[in-house]
């Protein structure tokens, strides 16, 4: 049969050498007789499977195809059926940041991946003429060329390696951001304890761990004036870098808004008025907002649509302490934020904490709960302040066990001993 020689039983390919074809390639690079198969600068073999151009490409059994500045020739996740040999212009390969030239073959990867689909886009990042070989092709030919099957396998095997390194150097430098961005979050709450030693009328405690590098819980206390003491902790919706970036733009508000003096009910109006406009994500906050007067005890709770605090009262009773509900911030403009006053006896304190407390999961998926909240207060009622918190987290701990940590977890405590002529 004419184009076919027989080796054994079985008829192998045989190339044509009649075809004629002027390849489009770098000056340098000489085509054979027949213009079938396009020879690269020979390095020495060793080197096969550090460059594609030790291929030699038959080029007569490819398709032209043409891409345009910005075309993709393939996207990240396609199906891979051909390899593309960029016989004029330059790729870029977004995902990887890196960039083939002319005389460089792209998308052999995809041909031996088991899954079958690119693992990177591919754009043009000038005008692309290429040539393409289907992936029955590219196996057909390497039956008839071992030598070819080799230095692809080889080729395949260097592009993996050096895209892993590529990644883990990427991920390597995008976990160092996250743990700069977890220290600068760290610094914008209150770590400091105790935070006013010359101040005895109140004692303060508070911890905050994310599920993740940074996240959307946030806790602050500061002295609006000289006897009125202000107390903030929240939980933005989601987590990661976008929770992180609006629990800083809610505390940012939340303690400039306080500042100016407002009650706690008109703190939340005025920064939820505030969220709305500007949030296209529709991303919220909960917010409980406590302001304790330092000398008589009297203390304005408002919740906007946060978990409820405890009180522990001087006859050693947990409670949880009863206030309007309220409603998240930046979600709907214009709400309406009730208070409760409540007054604080001398020795008795109040809990707050995020839901990442109560809903902390273990294997079997059960949640840590209010109930066993309530109860873990009531044993550790007579503790200091950080012995109450670091209890609570061991308990905590002891309760998800192997279970990895899935949300935010943030608690403050805070005790009012009443005004300084007050033993």
């Amino acid at each position: 049969m004419p184009g076919l020689e027989t080796r054994g039983n079985a008829p192998a390919i045989e190339l044509p050498r009649a075809v004629a074809l002027t390849l489009p390639a770098p000056p340098d690079a000489p085509a054979d007789e027949a213009g079938l198969v396009l020879k690269l600068p020979e390095p020495h073999r060793e080197n096969a499977a550090g460059d594609a151009s030790a291929c030699q490409w038959p080029i007569a059994f490819m398709s032209r195809e043409n891409f345009r500045k910005g075309e993709y020739l393939f996207r990240m996740g396609d199906v891979a059926e051909k390899l593309f040999y960029i016989a004029k212009g330059v790729i870029r390969l977004p995902e990887l940041n890196r960039f083939v030239k002319a005389g460089q073959v792209i998308g052999e990867m995809g041909i031996f991946a088991p899954d079958k689909q690119r693992i990177a886009s591919a754009m043009a990042e000038e005008d692309v003429e290429a040539f393409t070989m289907g992936r029955d092709e590219v196996r057909r030919f390497m039956s008839r060329d071992p030598g070819m099957a080799i230095d692809l396998i080889q080729l395949s095997i260097k592009r993996l390696i050096e895209n892993l390194k590529v990644e883990t150097e990427a991920r390597e430098r995008i976990n160092s951001e996250l743990r700069i961005a977890r220290d600068i979050q760290t610094t914008m709450v209150p770590r400091t304890f105790p935070p006013f030693p010359g101040r005895k009328e109140f004692d303060i405690f508070a911890m905050m761990e994310p599920a993740k590098e940074v996240g959307g819980d946030l806790y602050d206390f500061f002295l609006v004036d000289q006897n009125r003491l202000c107390i903030l902790v929240g939980d933005v919706s989601g987590k990661g870098v976008p929770a992180a970036l609006f629990m800083a733009i809610s505390k940012t508000l939340l303690k400039s808004e306080a500042m100016r003096g407002y009650k706690a009910g008109e703190i939340l109006a005025r920064v939820n008025n505030l969220l709305c406009p500007d949030n296209p994500n529709c991303m919220f906050v909960t917010v409980y907002c406590l302001i304790l007067n330092t000398e008589t005890g009297e203390t304005e709770c408002c919740s906007g649509g946060h978990n409820r605090p405890l009180l522990r009262t001087n006859d050693g009773v947990v409670e949880y302490l009863d206030a309007p509900p309220g409603f998240v911030l930046g979600f709907q403009e214009n709400f309406s934020f009730e208070s409760r006053t409540i007054h604080l006896k001398p020795g008795e304190m109040i809990f707050l904490y995020t839901d990442g407390v109560t809903e902390a999961q273990n294997a079997r998926l059960e949640l840590f709960s209010d109930k066993r909240l309530k109860a873990c207060i009531s044993a550790l009622r007579d503790r200091e302040l950080r012995e109450i918190i670091e209890g609570v987290k061991q308990e905590i701990a002891l309760h998800a066990q192997t279970e990895p940590q899935s949300d935010d977890i943030t608690m403050l405590a805070v005790k009012y001993n009443g005004p300084p002529n007050i033993g």
